[in-house]
This record gives C-alpha cells, structure tokens and sequence, in this order.
C-alpha cells in the first residue's frame, strides 16, 4: 500500500474525519490527496457521510491484513512537535497580542494567510536559537503576520527592514515602530520589480513566505538572496506539502543549490495559518470547490507548512535580478488550492 493511501486510511481507520481534519494527515498536496480519496471511494474503501470521510468494512480488513493500526497522534501535547517553551519570550507575546489584533485584514489579492500571535514569537525562538538575530539586521520580503514587530520588539537585531506590496501593512509597521520606538522601517514594494539598491548586500537573514509556484518561489528567494552580505548568512522560508508536490519541491531546492544555499534545518508543520472560520469557504479557494464531500467551516488551523532555515556557502547568486513581467501566474498553477484563481 503507498503511503498517502496507508495515511488517509489509518487516519479514519478509528472515526470518520471532515476533510479539514484528514489533509494534515497525509503528506501530499491537496490535489492529489483529492483524487486519492475518490479513487478509495470507487474501491469500496472509503464512504461519505455528509462532510465526513468514513473507512467501510472492506477499508478496515485491508488495513488489518496490513497490520495498519488507527492512526496515533505521537506529537507532545504542549508544543505540538514546534519545539516551543511558551515561557520563553512571554512578555513578548503580551505585548505583541494588542498589536496584532489591530493589524489590516488580509487580503486574497496578495495570497495573504497570517500565523498565529504564537507562531510569530516561534520564529523568533527558533531564529534566536540558531543565532541569526541578536546583532543581525534582518530582512523580511512580505509580513502580513507581522513577525517583523516580534522581532523589534526582543530588541535583539541592530535593524529590522520589510518590503511588502500591502500599502497597507507597509503603513501600519511604520506607524507601531513610530510610536514603540522600535528600529523596524517598512517599505512598499513589488517583488516583480528590481530590488533597490539600498537593500542588496545590507542583511546577515532574511525572512519570507513566498507564494507556492516554483517561479514565485524562485522570484521570493532571489530577492533575499541578493540582501545577504555572504558566505554564513541565513535565510528561513515556508513551504508546505498541501500546495506543492515533491516534484515542486525538487525544483525549488534544485534552484536553492544554484542559488549558493544548503539546507540545515526543517521544521514540518512549524507553520499553522489562521484560514478558519465561514470567509474560508467563500473565497473560492479549490481546497472547498472540488473537495470530494460537501464542507462546514474549519474551526482550527489545519493548513500548515515547513519552516526552512537556509546558509550561504559562498557569495548568493540570485537567479532573477531585473524586473519580471508576471501576471496572476506567479500565484496560480495546477496544485494551487488555497488562493483565489
């Protein structure tokens, strides 16, 4: 039994399952999850009851016969496997819930998802165990969660710089740095343009969470490539399973080794997105349009990505530096389920 057809079925094996609740449960995107679910429905494996997936009694003796247990959460009840002592940086936290309450909306137009208050103080633990913040200047390519903040806030970096195509977020960092006094600047920019100069070679890390094609990722990634000073500068990024298949990711670290970079960390499902709630399911995402049973409102987070930590090895060698002509392609491509087409 392949793995995605073993993960969707001990997921069920001890009750059913609304569809938010089995795609974390399996590895792949949701596209092919999809089509997996509905060709375990035409064995006889699997059955719909209103929004839910069940296992039939066929499923259930094929799993047996595979010795296939139901399936065990294994992750610490505390952290969630994210590596998070929620004492640490507390204050931080505090003081970031207010700010974070009064931030712009996100926006489908920009393929904005937002993590948690909790999540945001989680990059800052993890970046600060790695020792690229304290003393560092650190670059953020787009921050509709507002990270960045978090990061002022510890006081740890010499300078926090964002660039954000949100007029928007650019506006409301600029004006919480103003009145906390915090070194952060925002700047309005569009990562289809060339990046100015004032921002190339200035950075020891980046952050960013690009949007889930291969050429915006490559687009994200060469932008904050080309901030690095050098040789042992950082950078950390998102990437999920559920919007990109392992082919995509191939393609992606194959652009990061021409880029100079080597992957030294992965932290899976580090990432947990806001996108709960009734909006979801009028967004006209495809992750609700060709779900194979009918949906409710997912009520906790259940998209979730990887948070990769990168190094330089060498000078950068960005693979875009001019400008780019791109429509909405650089948001959309065959697996995208959870942007607006």
């Amino acid at each position: 039994m392949d793995r995605m057809r073993l993960q969707i079925l001990r997921a069920i094996l001890k009750e059913p399952n609304e569809i938010w609740a089995l795609i974390p449960r399996q590895d792949n995107d949701i596209k092919s999850m999809y089509e997996t679910v509905e060709v375990l429905k035409e064995e006889g494996l699997v059955e719909y009851d209103g929004t839910l997936v069940k296992i039939t009694p066929k499923g259930a003796e094929l799993l047996k016969k595979e010795k296939v247990m139901p399936f065990v959460d294994t992750k610490c009840p505390y952290c969630k496997g994210k590596l998070h002592n929620p004492e640490v940086f507390g204050d931080l936290l505090e003081k970031f819930r207010g700010i974070f309450k009064e931030r712009p909306r996100e926006t489908t137009e920009f393929d904005q998802g937002v993590v948690s208050e909790e999540n945001s103080i989680r990059r800052l633990e993890f970046v600060y165990e790695r020792g690229d913040v304290e003393g560092k200047a650190v670059f953020f390519l787009g921050d509709d969660d507002l990270t960045s903040i978090v990061f002022a806030l510890s006081r740890m970096p010499s300078f926090v710089s964002v660039v954000d195509i949100d007029k928007r977020i650019v506006d409301y960092i600029n004006r919480v740095a103003k009145a906390l006094h915090l070194p952060v600047e925002a700047y309005e920019y569009d990562a289809c343009k060339k990046l100015d100069s004032k921002f190339v070679e200035k950075f020891d890390t980046f952050l960013t969470d690009p949007v889930e094609t291969v050429k915006g990722m490559r687009l994200f990634l060469s932008r904050c490539a080309l901030t690095l000073k050098g040789k042992g500068s950082a950078g950390y990024f998102g990437l999920s399973h559920l919007e990109s298949s392992l082919s995509k990711w191939y393609e992606i670290e194959k652009d990061l080794l021409s880029m100079n970079f080597v992957l030294t960390d992965m932290l899976r499902d580090f990432n947990e997105y806001l996108l709960v709630g009734e909006r979801i399911l009028h967004e006209g995402y495809y992750a609700v349009l060709r779900s194979p049973v009918k949906v409710n409102p997912p009520q906790t987070p259940w998209y979730k990505s990887t948070f990769i930590r990168l190094e330089l090895v060498d000078k950068a060698h960005p693979l875009i530096i001019d400008d780019v002509d791109w429509d909405r392609s650089l948001y959309f491509d065959d697996e995208t389920f959870v942007v607006r087409p």
